[in-house]
């Protein structure tokens, strides 16, 4: 087996950016040619590129963990992605018929192990309430 060096390091390259820029696609929607330009011009490319960062030894997965991961729509939170969406028939039957607080179902949700304020919840409400007038009109 013939040790990485400088000089040879370049044939691991493509294939760690393939697989790298292939998850950023898949995590992003972002099309494959514009993830793989994004990982070209990346701090994380600089550093695979030399062999004394011995980053090469990362697998696709890793290095995308370790650079792009800020970037996956699963697992963001915010506008169009709370954690409160599953439990939106819920939310809202508490609200609009059974007039809870929005500190009410916060503490509710607490008691089910999920961590939200009473503004996040009165905020969830106003959105749901105007996407769903939305659906009306």
């Amino acid at each position: 087996m013939q040790e990485i060096n400088q000089q040879n390091l370049r044939l691991l390259i493509p294939g760690k950016a393939a697989g790298v820029a292939g998850l950023i696609s898949k995590n992003t929607g972002m099309p494959l040619k514009e993830a793989l330009l994004l990982f070209y011009r990346s701090s994380l490319y600089k550093q695979l590129e030399r062999e004394e960062t011995k980053v090469w030894h990362y697998s696709p997965a890793q290095l995308y963990e370790l650079g792009f991961r800020r970037f996956s729509r699963h697992k963001r939170n915010g506008p169009g992605h709370s954690k409160l969406a599953a439990h939106e028939k819920w939310i809202l039957k508490a609200w609009n018929e059974q007039h809870m607080s929005a500190r009410a179902i916060a503490e509710e949700l607490h008691k089910q192990g999920i961590e939200t304020s009473p503004s996040n919840v009165w905020k969830f409400v106003k959105v749901r309430r105007k996407n769903e007038s939305r659906k009306i009109d």
